[in-house]
Formats: structure tokens, C-alpha cells, sequence
């Protein structure tokens, strides 16, 4: 990516289901919240969709499928006013109906345009960003997006299976230049009892929150209802918290990768 106007927030999960898309809702509302412009932005753009959890499906606006021939000059505070919001936060996704495999360039210069309409730019990114060694066999686009963020989370299950996987998820990101940007996020339910603080010394990372369980929150969002993030929820106070870890995420300038 290009020189950024906002500070750049992703989250990737330890394992498949680690809870990653309801972590950057999270955050992305207590951005809000704490009065900075954020829009939240899927990259598994062949999947499901960020917007079939926030229960937006059904609003008009474009999607990734839209945008498979956006290149060069975008309009990113114009594209930021059509997509569907959630919560006052614009949302670009994928569309389930409509998978698709874009060019490197075309996510780099969508991400890059919706930088310059906000204030946090968060990003929802899939673990196949990682694929590959480093910079130089990776995608440039998936280099580009990793190294483009300020923070980078984590999102770690409090299991064992996710700690392994965060152990490996850290190692590969830091060979993708996110080393120093690098936080965990602790997900409860803990059944083995896992300590968030252990899991972070073993990760090596430090922790930037622990998710609390909402055990209504599936049934929320299979009632189309998206994740309950409330001030007094249980992940409306994660999201503030999280917004508050990464609050010295700042603006960086950085040539295209």
C-alpha cells in the first residue's frame, strides 16, 4: 500500500473459526464509539461474507464482486459513502452469491482509497494471507496488506490446538515484516482453563485483550441480529478495550511494497 492517511488495524485468526470477524466488529464499533471514522473491510473475498454476520446482507451497496475492476485512481471517501453500514461503520465484504478472485492490485488500491476516508482502517484478514514465505513468494498484495498495518491481532481461541496455531501464525507473520506489530487477543471460553497471560508468554506477544464469551451470540446472529456490541456487553467492552490497546496506532508512511 501506498502512504496511508489512516492508522491500519487488521486481525487474523490462530486457526480456522477462531473468532476473527467478531473481534474486528468489535473493534471496529468501539472505534466508533470512541469517536474516530472506521470502516471495516473483509478480504476473504471468496467467502460467505462479513456482512451475512453483522446481519446487513440484504442492504443495497458493493461488495468485492463490484469492485473486480477497480484499479488505479479509486474514490475512496465516494466508495466509502455507497457501501452498506453497520452501526454508522461502512463495510465492504464479499458477497455469497458472488465469490470472487481479484487481482493483488485491485484489493491494494481499494484498501489504499478507503484509507483516505477515515480514520481507522480495519481489516478482517484471512489466514491465506500468510501463504507463502515471506514477501518475495507471497502475493504482493497479501505483503503489501500485511505490512501495511500498525497493529496486527492475533486472535487466539483459549485452547490448545489455537495456541499451536498462534505459535506458527506469529513465526509467519513476522517473516511477513509484522513482527513488531504484532498483539494477541485472547477469545474465552477457556475449557481447559487456559490463562490468557500464560497463553501471551508462550505466544510471546503481548496481550492487547481478553474477548469475554457471549453466550447469546450465536443465536443472535443466526437471528440475523449481528454480534450484541452494546456498552455493556460482553464484546462491547472488549471492543472498547481493544480500541483503546491499539489507540497509538498511528498514521505511517510506507512506498508500495
Amino acid at each position: 500500500m501506498g502512504r496511508a492517511v489512516a492508522a491500519v488495524v487488521g486481525a487474523i485468526g490462530a486457526r480456522g473459526g477462531a473468532g476473527t470477524s467478531t473481534v474486528t466488529a468489535a473493534l471496529a464499533d468501539g472505534l466508533r464509539r470512541a469517536g474516530r471514522r472506521t470502516v471495516l473491510v473483509d478480504l476473504e473475498t471468496r467467502g460467505g461474507g462479513i456482512d451475512v454476520l453483522l446481519g446487513i446482507d440484504h442492504r443495497d451497496g458493493p461488495r468485492w464482486s463490484d469492485l473486480r475492476d477497480a484499479r488505479g485512481a479509486v474514490d475512496g471517501p465516494a466508495l466509502a459513502g455507497l457501501l452498506p453500514t453497520w452501526r454508522h461503520v461502512p463495510v465492504l465484504s464479499a458477497h455469497r452469491a458472488d465469490p470472487v478472485t481479484l487481482d493483488d492490485g485491485v484489493v491494494v488500491d481499494v484498501c489504499s482509497a478507503l484509507a483516505d476516508a477515515c480514520d481507522v482502517l480495519v481489516l478482517d484478514l484471512p489466514r491465506s494471507v500468510l501463504d507463502g514465505d515471506g514477501a518475495d513468494s507471497a502475493g504482493t498484495g497479501n505483503a503489501a496488506l500485511v505490512g501495511a498495518c500498525d497493529t496486527l491481532l492475533l486472535v487466539t481461541p483459549l485452547d490448545l490446538p489455537s495456541v499451536a496455531g498462534a505459535v506458527a501464525t506469529a513465526a509467519l507473520a513476522t517473516r511477513h515484516g509484522a513482527g513488531r506489530a504484532l498483539r494477541l487477543v485472547a477469545r474465552r471460553p477457556a475449557p481447559g482453563r487456559l490463562d490468557p497471560w500464560d497463553v501471551s508468554d508462550v505466544v510471546g506477544l503481548p496481550l492487547a485483550a481478553v474477548v469475554p464469551w457471549d453466550r447469546g451470540h450465536a443465536a443472535r446472529v443466526e437471528r440475523g441480529e449481528g454480534p450484541d456490541v452494546r456498552a455493556r456487553r460482553p464484546l462491547g467492552r472488549a471492543g472498547a478495550e481493544l480500541a483503546v490497546a491499539i489507540g497509538g496506532a498511528g498514521v505511517a508512511s510506507r512506498g508500495a511494497a
